[in-house]
């Protein structure tokens, strides 16, 4: 490890040049009180709903206190990869150092192989009540009265219905009868989101309802449109105080 600089109070450490062993100590020390941050070459591996793998690249790898792990990249602000509340285990062996998130249900896993030295951050971060006006609640009010901006002639059966897999935002239903699934991001919706959004279809068509979803946001991810492409799913672009957009598929 070429050096260390802690600084604001302790709070913060850099380190610079760190070796692959010398990583794995760093993350077995500071998992579950700081915020650790990578700047290394990696590739990087998912194994779970899909499955996907990115070769050796310069990247950043974020692990939080909690257990969400996201990996990025130079561009873009979608992280190319994550994964929520995990359960994170790293080991090293000669020149590479590899970081593993796991998480039992579902079952996934997300593995971050760092090839060489890498310079970290670790930051024990903190919360402050957060307020924010023009949000999801407000889009989620806005189409329960106007539900013609999802599909002309739908209409409202019920919002916010609890399922097995979370929180509907909306259900309306369309004119040829049938369920459709809304779920709402304030802001622009990634993979994530399309994945909700899919639980929720198949639970309806898991109890023998004729259902599809539509994901309402101001703007989709360019990984997150097409998923949802794949899934025969639809975006329908909304903003945050009711705006309508065109709809992008």
């Amino acid at each position: 490890m070429r050096w260390l600089r802690t600084s604001l109070g302790g709070r913060t450490s850099i380190y610079g040049e760190v070796h692959p062993d010398e990583l794995a100590e760093i993350v077995r020390r500071f998992f579950r009180v700081s915020t650790i941050v990578i700047a290394a070459l990696c590739r990087v591996r998912y194994r779970g709903r899909a499955s996907s793998e990115a070769g050796y690249a310069w990247r950043l790898v974020v692990i939080k206190e909690d257990g969400t792990v996201l990996v990025h990249e130079g561009r873009g602000r979608e992280p190319i990869n994550w994964q929520p509340q995990s359960r994170v285990l790293v080991r090293s062996s000669g020149d590479s150092a590899e970081i593993v998130a796991l998480r039992a249900r579902p079952r996934e896993e997300l593995r971050v192989e760092v090839k060489g030295s890498a310079a970290v951050l670790t930051a024990r971060l903190s919360t402050a009540k957060f307020v924010l006006e023009g949000g999801e609640r407000d889009m989620i009010n806005y189409i329960a009265l106007n539900p013609h901006v999802i599909e002309p002639g739908a209409q409202l059966v019920s919002r916010e219905v609890r399922t097995p897999h979370g929180r509907i935002d909306v259900v309306l239903r369309g004119r040829g009868g049938d369920i459709v699934v809304v779920e709402v991001k304030r802001s622009t919706a990634g993979i994530e989101a399309v994945y909700q959004l899919r639980r929720y279809v198949e639970y309806y068509r898991s109890l023998g309802v004729s259902a599809r979803g539509v994901l309402a946001s101001p703007d989709v991810s360019p990984q997150a449109l097409k998923l949802l492409e794949g899934m025969g799913l639809k975006h329908v672009k909304l903003l945050p105080r009711g705006g309508r957009g065109e709809g992008t598929c």
